[in-house]
């Protein structure tokens, strides 16, 4: 799910467990594991604070891992029974559908169906999302969809109109987005001043899903299991993997891989000015906010079957947890919009799952980018009319589908191999996983 997500779920009576803290009084301790973020840490320590003092008689231990190394000490905890309480599968590399072929995620379905009425606020599509054969394994805590932002700043030296904020206005399409990289491009021959019109971030997988394409089957994000890839049987992939390879080396207004590494030593691409329009999940939202430009939020371009990935973190608790009714209370605490969970909004900008509180997210947005209110909602909610939740939540060992896709596509990026080589290749490579 990704570069940087957060915090939030939900505050409850647990099923049988006393509602100042453990049983009969008895002090008890639950961990609640989080990424690494400097950015965060004032607000998860305010937030243990303001539990305890509801729940004398539960102790929470907070405990931060960075993302990169979350997947293998999460590994580490379950196969000991040494696991964290309260944590969020999405903020692993591997995502929820690995975790929970693991038999790691607790069954919630008892415990929603008590305390429904402190969840209504979650719409049900995205409660959905981590319901499998019935049962809930997953709370919502962040509701996020993808989106281009770009340079306003850029876009005025340009003398270029500000793309609209209606995802079904069929003249913001890709050709319309190459036009406008081609205008933003500047190139005097040093690298070093070189600034790009474009840049998706996206996985070659999800950028199929921008023209409509799918490498994997349908069955895939229902059973968890890859199964036989889908990358040769729809066209779309080959189109929109050409178009993204033609930015690159054909129109050169999106750098090569190479070429983004070196310039993100200075920082992110779109932070330090050098790309002007980027594709993004909807953290950047909050992640740009301290940018010294002006910039803005768009639809990702039309295209007919046009997909946008959604990034839905849940807020799990381990199956194996000692204290499952402690660490409910603590999700519910989390959850709560008139408690933590507008904290957590206020404190991170982070769009949140419950509905409750868009209206103020919607004018928190429209402050930090000068855009309406009317303006933001529109391209936020339009993501979700025909959004599709992230392939690598849904996928089970789906860091090693990535990792597998991305060593031939990077050789596509950079021109060594044709797009039909490298899908042919990845194909091949995917059919001979060992995913067992």
């Amino acid at each position: 799910m990704m570069i940087f997500i957060l915090v939030l779920t939900a505050a409850l009576t647990g099923c049988g467990g006393d509602s100042a803290g453990g049983k009969g009084g008895k002090k008890v301790e639950i961990t609640w594991l989080v990424r690494t973020d400097a950015n965060m840490i004032k607000w998860e320590e305010q937030t243990i604070k303001d539990f305890e003092a509801k729940n004398p008689n539960i102790t929470v231990k907070l405990e931060t891992i960075p993302q990169d190394e979350i997947d293998q000490r999460l590994t580490t905890m379950i196969s000991s029974g040494n696991v964290p309480d309260v944590w969020s599968s999405n903020w692993a590399n591997s995502g929820f559908a690995t975790y929970r072929g693991m038999d790691a995620l607790l069954d919630l379905t008892s415990y929603v169906q008590n305390d429904a009425q402190q969840l209504k606020g979650i719409p049900d599509h995205l409660m959905d999302i981590y319901k499998i054969d019935g049962k809930i394994y997953g709370i919502p805590m962040l509701g996020i969809g993808s989106y281009l932002f770009y340079n306003k700043d850029l876009f005025d030296e340009a003398g270029l109109e500000y793309p609209p904020t209606d995802w079904n206005d069929t003249s913001w399409n890709w050709d319309k987005a190459l036009e406008y990289a081609q205008k933003l491009t500047k190139d005097n021959g040093k690298a070093a001043d070189k600034i790009y019109g474009l840049l998706d971030n996206n996985s070659p997988a999800r950028k199929a899903w921008s023209f409509g394409g799918e490498f994997f089957k349908p069955e895939a994000y229902t059973t968890g299991v890859m199964g036989e890839p889908a990358i040769l049987d729809n066209p779309k992939n080959a189109e929109a993997l050409q178009f993204f390879t033609d930015l690159i080396n054909k129109y050169k207004v999106s750098p090569t891989p190479s070429a983004l590494d070196a310039v993100s030593q200075l920082g992110d691409p779109f932070m330090t000015g050098k790309v002007a329009m980027v594709v993004n999940g909807g953290w950047g939202f909050w992640a740009y906010k301290p940018a010294e430009f002006n910039w803005g939020v768009a639809p990702i371009p039309y295209i007919e079957g046009r997909i946008p990935t959604l990034y839905v973190d849940p807020w799990n608790i381990s199956a194996k947890s000692k204290h499952p009714d402690e660490a409910w209370e603590f999700v519910k605490f989390l959850a709560d919009p008139n408690g933590a969970a507008k904290s957590f909004m206020e404190a991170t900008s982070a769009t949140p799952a419950d509905a409750t509180l868009m209206e103020d997210w919607y004018q928190q947005m429209a402050e930090i980018t000068g855009m309406s209110v009317e303006d933001i909602k529109q391209v936020n909610d339009g993501a979700f009319v025909d959004g599709k939740e992230a392939d690598n939540h849904l996928i089970t060992k789906f860091s090693i589908i990535g990792t597998t896709i991305d060593q031939t596509m990077t050789a596509v990026y950079e021109g060594k191999k044709t797009v039909d080589e490298g899908l042919k290749e990845i194909d091949k490579n995917l059919r001979s996983l060992d995913l067992d």
